[in-house]
């Protein structure tokens, strides 16, 4: 099965449970910022480490013509002169299974507590054509690959090896050794995942070459130089929201500025709902203490503010996530779960948007009450 490409287009975070990827099916969903996470594949746009927000930006690798640079083809020929490569479909077993845990054990993050977890979800199958590469010293593993085939491209999804050689560049270099494999099955495009501008644990993407990113106001792929600042998500929409607060304050339209930490709800509930899923946002109506609430926002996609009506959404995530939440400012974040239900302005006229914001609270909404 199959998500529509209405549903993929119109989320910045999303989630969908296959029942199983064909490979034309993996190309679509990668050329829209799609990724795996164990049996599923997501897409978010915005992430949050050390509760500090970042900005999402996928990226992938075109194929056609594409030669290894000359400083990727000498790390190329040394790992070649000291390792071993095989390559095979996916598979699962303690010797794999014993280096995952080394490498766990010194990975700086939050990594599944085993690979069946971390690649399954604890089940017996596989949904994605999984193929892996393997080195080894010797008789030794010292590291080994996944990565997600398509009908004409691929997805790099988990790189491991042994710290002992940590020295070698053997996570970097199984991506090479991806790519390499993609170009000689004829494949088009290879996807790394995402970097994450502002933090740099995922720059050595950049490195396998001339990497395109999606960009979600064109819904395509540009080349990554053209990524401005000032065009990256989630700044830009700090900066747009700024405007309209000061343009809001000076028609007398009381607004507060305000982060959203629960914007990755779509990948964690156990329900679905049209959830909010924007970092940052303009809380305009009424002021606190209701159910039902006006919000603006700035819409990358469509380039554009807009005037959203919202409501509180009781769900396990928020009863789960409570100490998360008690750890935020409720002065500088909005800290109830809330759902999107209708969008009631889209422009780039801050005073439009003020008079529709304003003819909704002179209307009264439903819900409004405090305690309602």
């Amino acid at each position: 099965m199959f998500a529509s490409l209405t549903t993929i287009c119109c989320m910045f975070t999303d989630k969908y449970y296959p029942d199983r990827i064909a490979a034309e099916s993996l190309d679509t969903y990668l050329e829209k910022g799609w990724y795996r996470m164990g049996q599923s594949i997501f897409t978010t746009h915005f992430l949050s480490f050390d509760r500090r927000f970042y900005s999402a930006i996928w990226i992938r690798l075109p194929l056609h013509n594409y030669a290894f640079s000359k400083r990727l083809r000498k790390l190329i020929r040394r790992n070649e002169a000291l390792f071993r490569c095989e390559y095979g479909p996916m598979r699962l077993d303690e010797e794999k299974e014993a280096l995952y845990q080394e490498y766990r054990s010194t990975f700086p993050g939050v990594l599944s507590y085993t690979l069946k977890e971390a690649l399954l979800d604890e089940e017996e199958t596989n949904v994605y054509s999984t193929c892996e590469v393997r080195l080894y010293q010797g008789d030794k593993l010292v590291a080994f690959s996944f990565f997600d085939i398509g009908q004409n491209s691929a997805a790099s999804i988990q790189g491991v090896y042994s710290s002992e050689y940590r020295g070698y560049s053997l996570g970097f270099y199984t991506m090479l050794l991806e790519i390499k494999w993609c170009i000689n099955q004829g494949m088009q495009y290879y996807y790394p995942g995402y970097v994450v501008p502002g933090y740099e644990r995922f720059e050595y993407k950049k490195r396998i070459g001339p990497v395109e990113y999606y960009d979600l106001h064109s819904d395509g792929w540009l080349p990554l130089p053209q990524l401005k600042a000032e065009n990256i998500p989630l700044p830009k929409m700090q900066g747009r929201l700024q405007i309209l607060e000061s343009a809001w304050k000076q028609m007398q339209i009381p607004c507060r500025f305000l982060h959203y930490p629960f914007f990755e709800a779509n990948l964690f509930s156990f329900f679905s709902a049209p959830y909010l899923d924007y970092p940052v946002l303009l809380w305009c109506y009424p002021q606190e203490g209701a159910k039902t609430f006006l919000i603006a926002v700035f819409n990358v996609r469509e380039d554009a503010w807009q005037l959203l009506k919202c409501a509180t959404y009781e769900d396990m995530f928020l009863s789960m996530n409570a100490a998360y939440a008690a750890s935020f400012d409720k002065n500088l974040f909005f800290l109830e779960l809330a759902s999107v239900d209708a969008v009631l302005c889209t422009t780039n006229d801050a005073a439009e948007l003020g008079e529709v914001a304003r003819a909704y609270a002179n209307q009264g909404l439903p819900g409004t009450e405090r305690g309602a």
